[in-house]
């Protein structure tokens, strides 16, 4: 559990940088919003496509370690560092082009992972304690979002051109190294029900089916695609408007997305608490009915400083959320069907992030960046009405 923890820290590194600033790298080559919207959709496109065959994978031959380390914390690891060689062969859209390739690889290889990563996660940790367990881990990760979001955003104004962010890239992938080592300190408790339990009649019916068979973990998979489409139809393109319709500077941008990783501590107690006290479900029902309204405070935002109060307030909410949704599809899994639950929730939510993003980026060409961001808020209340 030791060593789960330092993974989260270090492996939060490199998420930090991608989500505050892989659009403004877009935007460093010449790219538009269109594009930025393109390269985030393909991205998880890729990632969507990675589930079920790596829960396949898993069930099949087991070795979960061993997958997380090789597909993820190596393979995808190395399409992330391909993101800092970019500038030295390519500029203009055929560098938006690498940048395509290299996440969207780091996305497929990442994500290929999880189900054996979810799996193995809920043998790790008691299922009695991992509201408190996955609060201080989750704290750990946002003290480590806390310390590389204005840092990077540092670099990135002190260092002239693209070499600010071949620096960034670089410290991104050696974060990414150390949780590597981390996650490798994990023993796999073998033999495991869930990849050496000879397959029953019900067990070989198709993935798809088997899932489909569940009414409520379908009602789940409705509103997290209702959430999700919602969310990332807005979501790469906040800091886009800060830099270009509020004048916010790179270290500024990184000040407003290392906040919720401050406010979010207290939001990791009290909702690490309640999870535990509640049940996840609860947790996740009050902050998915409280976050809505954080896209629609956008719309009365005119200095970026004003984004410091969304941002705090968000922070505690978000926290609480990203708890319950960690847990959530573990208790509604079978153990002997964890690994394509979890390919399922994750494929809905990806497939959401590819749709999202180009949805987004085509809107905000015609109609603007703030009716996106409304319609953001009512997509997201949508979901959590239906979960």
């Amino acid at each position: 559990m030791r060593a789960f923890w330092w993974d989260g820290f270090w492996a939060n590194v490199p998420e930090t940088i991608l989500v505050s600033y892989l659009g403004l790298y877009i935007i460093a080559f010449g790219g538009s919003h269109g594009q930025v919207g393109l390269v985030t959709a393909f991205s998880s496109l890729f990632a969507a496509l990675a589930f079920f065959p790596g829960a396949k994978f898993v069930e099949t031959y087991g070795h979960r370690k061993m997958t997380v380390l090789v597909s993820g914390g190596g393979l995808g690891r190395i399409a992330l560092l391909g993101l800092a060689f970019i500038p030295f062969f390519a500029e203009g859209d055929t560098a938006i082009w690498a940048v395509m390739a290299c996440v969207s690889l780091r996305g497929f290889f990442g994500y290929f992972a999880i189900p054996a990563w979810t799996s193995l996660t809920a043998d790790v940790v008691p299922i009695g304690m991992r509201g408190r367990f996955f609060a201080s881990r989750n704290f750990g990760m946002s003290i480590s979002a806390l310390a590389t979001a204005p840092v990077a955003g540092y670099l990135l104004d002190r260092f002239s051109g693209l070499d600010g962010w071949q620096i960034v890239w670089f410290i991104a992938f050696g974060a990414g190294a150390i949780s590597t080592w981390s996650y490798a300190a994990i023993p796999d408790p073998t033999p495991h029900a869930d990849v050496v339990a000879p397959e029953t009649a019900a067990q070989q019916r198709g993935l798809l089916a088997d899932i489909l068979g569940d009414r409520n973990f379908v009602f789940y998979l409705a509103g997290t695609a209702a959430w999700n489409i919602a969310l990332h139809a807005a979501g790469p393109f906040f800091n886009i408007y800060l830099a270009e319709n509020l004048g916010a500077s790179a270290l500024w941008i990184g000040i407003l997305a290392a906040l919720p990783s401050v406010t979010g501590l207290a939001g990791l107690i009290y909702f690490g608490r309640a999870m535990d006290l509640r049940g996840t479900k609860w947790v996740m029902v009050v902050t998915g009915l409280i976050i809505p309204t954080l896209p629609a405070l956008w719309l009365v935002v005119t200095e970026p400083w004003h984004v410091l109060f969304i941002n705090a307030y968000g922070g505690v909410v978000w926290a609480g959320y990203q708890l319950a949704a960690l847990n959530m599809v573990m208790i509604m899994s079978p153990p002997e069907k964890r690994p394509r639950y979890s390919a399922a929730f994750h494929a809905v939510v990806f497939a959401s992030a590819f749709i999202g993003p180009i949805l987004g980026g085509q809107l905000i060409e015609g109609v603007g960046f703030k009716a996106v961001f409304l319609l953001s808020a009512v997509g997201r209340l949508l979901g959590t009405l239906i979960m």
